[in-house]
């Protein structure tokens, strides 16, 4: 039931927002990767050699990462999963044992995901290298739950649509210098600041600031690569940044 409403709420916000995951139909077809990549799972386990991830939310992670990338053809699947028994690795941070890990565990040819149940930052809920789905030796996430989607997209290549250079206009005339450099993901104000109200009910988007030309944002809150929480899908332009991350790269050696 639990898992019904939360689909029910997620459809809902989908439906309010810009419809980000449609917008790649708008044009000619998108580039097509063409390929299933093989995902190896690390599963930490905690002081009493428990953990909260079992197969089956490894395999929901992976289906609604696979949902979203099917329009470049691209795919995941599930090769292996293992279980890394020293409980101080359950809790990580982007600085702190993660090289040691990666050096330990990581397996060539694979996208490695390192599964986690909380991280020192509450607020983190993963992070990915940058760009690196191309590089054998490079590819791996570390997530503690309900985000793959968002961090594939950084493997494959996307900022997240507030990130980047500069402050990006509302009218997109600046777009492709600064921002995510992705110009139809519409400029995004948002910053970490507990103190801004963002959204009202039902995803709806309430920011009252404007940019330097006194223009009111309307940024995709249903964007994966937003911090908004209402995720719906990516873009065409993201979809074509992804695809070209990997088609473009001369180390497909996986």
């Amino acid at each position: 039931m639990k898992k019904y409403i939360l689909s029910l709420i997620a459809a809902v916000m989908c439906s309010l927002s810009i419809s980000a995951q449609d917008l790649h139909t708008l044009d000619k077809e998108l580039p097509c990767i063409n390929k299933t990549f093989s995902v190896y799972f690390h599963v930490t386990l905690d002081s009493l050699r428990t953990t909260s991830w079992d197969t089956e939310a490894m395999e929901a992670e992976i289906a609604a990462t696979n949902q979203y990338f099917a329009p470049i053809c691209a795919q995941f699947e599930i090769c292996k999963i293992d279980t890394l028994e020293n409980w101080s690795w359950d809790s990580l941070s982007r600085d702190y044992r993660v090289d040691e890990i990666n050096r330990l565990f990581y397996q060539e040819n694979r996208i490695n995901i390192y599964l986690v149940d909380r991280f020192d930052d509450p607020n983190l809920c993963g992070f990915a290298n940058l760009g690196q789905i191309a590089n054998e030796n490079n590819a791996k996430i570390y997530i503690k739950g309900g985000c793959l989607p968002h961090e594939m997209g950084h493997l494959f290549g996307l900022l997240h649509t507030f990130e980047g250079s500069g402050v990006e206009n509302v009218d997109g005339s600046n777009c492709d210098l600064v921002g995510d450099l992705i110009c139809d993901t519409p400029a995004d104000p948002y910053i970490e600041d507990s103190q801004i109200q963002w959204l009202g009910d039902n995803c709806e988007f309430i920011f009252t600031g404007t940019d330097i030309n006194g223009e009111f944002y309307q940024p995709d809150v249903g964007n994966i690569m937003s911090y908004y929480g209402c995720d719906c899908g990516f873009t065409r332009g993201q979809y074509i940044k992804m695809a070209n991350t990997w088609l473009n790269s001369d180390r497909k050696m996986w």
